[in-house]
C-alpha cells in the first residue's frame, strides 16, 4: 500500500469518527441560515443572462438526498452550463474528476485556478472530438472552498458549531465558447459568479444581524 493510499485510509478513518461523535453528541439549538438556491446566483447578473433548465434525471436518481438546480447562462456567443447541488448529506458532494469520468470524459488537468474573488477547482476533460473546460467550488455555511474535502469538514465543524447550512455545490462547465478561449469564459463567469454568493453571505449575516 503506497503512503498515498494510508493517508487517504487514516484521513477517511479520522472523518468518520469526528462525524460519529458529532451525531452522538449533538450542538443544540442550531443556527440556521435560509436556503433558497435560485436566490444565490442571480438570472442577470455582470452580461449574463441565465434560464433555468430540468435537472437530469440520472443527476436526480444519483443523489436523492439534494436538492438541484440547473441553469444555462448566455453572454454574447458564449454559454455557461451551472448546476447547484444543496444537501444537508456530506455525501451528495462529489468532485467533476470523480463524476465526469463515469460518464466517458477522460480528464487531462486539474488544479486550483486562483481568481481574484477566490480559489476555484479546475478540470479538463475531453471525449472523442469533444472538449470540457469545467471550474467548481463549495459553500458550507459561510465558508467558501475549493476543494470536497476542505467542504466536507467545513460541513463537520459547522455542525459542532451549531450551523445547518447551507451546503452547496457549484459547477460551471463551458458549453459553447464562441470566439473566445473557453478557460478565460470560465474564469470570467466563476469570477462574476463568486461575487454574487460573496454578496448574498453579506445580506444574510447583515438580516440576521437584525
Amino acid at each position: 500500500m503506497s503512503r498515498v493510499q494510508t493517508h487517504g485510509i487514516i484521513l477517511i478513518a479520522v472523518f468518520a469518527v469526528f462525524v460519529g461523535i458529532s451525531y452522538a453528541l449533538g450542538t443544540g439549538e442550531p443556527k440556521v441560515i435560509p436556503v433558497d438556491s435560485g436566490s444565490w446566483l442571480p438570472m442577470d447578473f455582470e452580461g449574463w443572462h441565465g434560464d433555468d433548465l430540468p435537472p437530469q434525471d440520472a443527476w436526480r436518481s444519483q443523489l436523492p438526498n439534494a436538492r438541484l438546480l440547473a441553469r444555462s447562462y448566455t453572454k454574447g456567443d458564449t454559454i455557461i452550463g451551472l448546476l447547484i447541488v444543496e444537501s444537508a448529506d456530506p455525501g451528495s458532494f462529489h468532485s467533476p474528476m470523480f463524476c465526469l469520468p463515469g460518464s466517458g470524459w477522460t480528464s487531462t488537468e486539474s488544479g486550483v485556478q486562483r481568481l481574484s474573488k477566490g480559489p476555484v477547482s479546475k478540470a479538463e476533460f475531453v471525449q472523442d472530438f469533444a472538449h470540457l473546460v469545467v471550474r467548481y467550488w463549495y459553500l458550507a455555511g459561510e465558508k467558501l472552498t475549493a476543494g470536497l474535502w476542505n467542504h466536507k469538514w467545513n460541513m463537520l465543524v459547522n455542525k459542532f458549531e451549531g450551523i445547518t447550512g447551507p451546503n452547496f455545490s457549484f459547477r460551471v462547465t463551458v458549453e459553447r465558447q464562441g470566439a473566445r478561449n473557453p478557460n478565460e469564459v470560465a474564469d470570467e463567469f466563476a469570477n462574476a459568479a463568486l461575487q454574487q454568493i460573496k454578496n448574498k453571505l453579506v445580506r444574510e449575516a447583515s438580516r440576521q444581524k437584525k
